[in-house]
């Protein structure tokens, strides 16, 4: 039947902003990320983050400039087999990215990477 592993969730935060820094606002998730959070500035791309809950794990988090705030969602989840019904387990990835500041940013999150036992790697970006 095999076994669950971790869920890795790793991903990169990119600023298409090119004239200020982007600040994570707020952050919920199952497990810390490594490394902290930080800053992202204008025109660049953040160094690579991860954050690891076992067989499901999710993160919520936001990004702000300004006016602007971007919401980004991203999970991995297990489904066991189900021995009674004869299916298999598997791995839902799911992740979105939603605009909630008073001026409307573009936001997205794209999954960029299938690893194995529900790693996921998925590229953030805002502007």
């Amino acid at each position: 039947m095999g076994s669950a592993h971790a869920a890795t969730l790793t991903f990169t935060v990119q600023n298409k902003i090119t004239t200020s820094a982007i600040t994570n606002s707020y952050f919920n998730g199952c497990a810390a990320v490594i490394p902290a959070l930080t800053s992202v500035a204008a025109n660049s791309t953040s160094g690579v983050y991860q954050t690891d809950c076992g067989t499901n794990s999710a993160v919520y988090i936001e990004y702000t400039s300004g006016s602007k705030t971007c919401r980004f969602n991203m999970s991995s989840i297990w489904t066991p087999p189900n021995p009674i019904l004869g299916t298999s387990g598997y791995w839902t990835p799911a992740g979105s990215a939603t605009s909630k500041g008073s001026t409307t940013a573009t936001c997205k999150t794209t999954l960029v990477g299938l690893g194995s036992s529900g790693s996921y790697t998925w590229a953030l970006s805002m502007q």
